[in-house]
């Protein structure tokens, strides 16, 4: 479920010379002075290089507004600190952490007292829902969709603390200077792609969102159906997986190794300005505290646009494979320099295979 944002093919746009400033690498959200948010007519929203940028230069830090663990339920082996400013990764046979008073879900642990404590107020709002529907949406539905509605609802958590003024955790606060949408308002900003979803799937979610979501007793949200659609599509859409390997060009290393299974699940509004590339000039990867750290891969020109993979290439490494998984997971076809090239490729060895006829 590491969907992000749809990418159209690639095209040249305007270059804001203005950078935004330099926020300190101590800080939860980091950018660099030459990373700038930028738009193009076709691609949307995207990040941009001002000035060139050195390979191994960290361009940006997220910090998320919303993470949930990805356990595989025969093999629990990892969990999340439901404390969003922590998200540290506990190996639950080893550490016994603490565990909801109420008996929620499985899947809610912190820590120590103290990050239970800090998380009060965020866990609240979701206590009652996964109590009530944690079990029997497991049951009827799929983890996979589980996950999904349950990263919503922790969505619609961050937003009720900060529709009461009550949030104090480093997601929701905006650092001087930048150009970057924060909080709620980020949330919106990321794109639902309503109309490149196969109806199929829109019918499942609606499905979904009315049978689980739609109780005021167990989930406070003034969302209309519609709207709540909307999310679970930005959710979808815009999400980041976990994983402990680094998610980056195949060229990083001589012999790359896969990223391995994902631990969690996190939406990171700022990054979600990615676009894809199958010849990414960015890696990322998350630290302990489940920021996500990216890096440029290669040296950047000015003007270039920043970009990421959307998935391991190592696992997918064909034109063919590459294409079918972009289409799939993410509902576009990928037309970077590399698909092309390949795509180029193959037409020219199916042509030498062609039968020659003189005139």
């Amino acid at each position: 479920m590491q969907i992000q944002q749809v990418v159209s093919p690639p095209n040249p746009s305007r270059v804001i010379l203005k950078p935004p400033a330099v926020i300190t690498p101590d800080s939860d959200f980091y950018v660099h002075p030459h990373i700038i948010p930028d738009t193009d007519p076709r691609k949307g929203r995207l990040l941009r290089a001002s000035a060139s940028i050195r390979a191994g230069t960290v361009v940006l830090r997220d910090v998320p507004y919303a993470v949930v663990p990805t356990v595989n339920p025969s093999t629990p082996d990892y969990l999340l600190c439901s404390n969003l400013s922590c998200s540290r990764s506990l190996a639950i046979r080893a550490e016994k952490g603490v565990r909801c008073p109420k008996c929620c879900d499985q899947d809610v642990i912190w820590c120590d007292r103290a990050c239970q404590a800090v998380d009060h107020k965020r866990h609240e709002y979701e206590c009652l829902w996964l109590k009530h529907k944690a079990a029997i949406l497991r049951r009827q539905e799929s983890q996979y969709d589980f996950i999904t509605l349950w990263h919503v609802v922790r969505l619609l958590a961050g937003w009720s603390l900060e529709t009461q003024g009550a949030s104090t955790l480093p997601s929701r606060r905006q650092p001087r200077g930048t150009d970057f949408k924060w909080g709620w308002e980020a949330v919106l900003m990321c794109c639902d792609y309503l109309d490149l979803w196969p109806e199929a799937q829109i019918k499942h979610w609606k499905r979904l969102s009315e049978t689980y979501m739609d109780d005021k007793s167990l989930l406070p949200c003034p969302l209309s159906p519609g709207q709540m659609l909307s999310l679970i599509c930005k959710e979808e859409t815009n999400t980041f997986g976990l994983y402990r390997g680094t998610t980056g060009p195949l060229s990083m290393v001589d012999r790359p190794v896969p990223r391995g299974e994902s631990y969690g699940l996190g939406l990171y509004p700022r990054a979600a300005m990615f676009n894809h590339s199958c010849e990414p000039n960015v890696s990322h990867k998350p630290d302990p505290q489940g920021r996500m750290t990216f890096t440029a891969a290669r040296d950047i020109a000015k003007g270039d646009e920043c970009m990421i993979t959307y998935f391991d290439l190592t696992v997918h490494k064909s034109q063919g494979s590459r294409q079918d998984v972009v289409q799939e997971q993410f509902r576009f076809r990928c037309t970077c320099d590399r698909c092309l090239d390949e795509e180029a490729e193959e037409n020219l060895e199916s042509m030498d295979t062609l039968p020659f006829r003189s005139i």
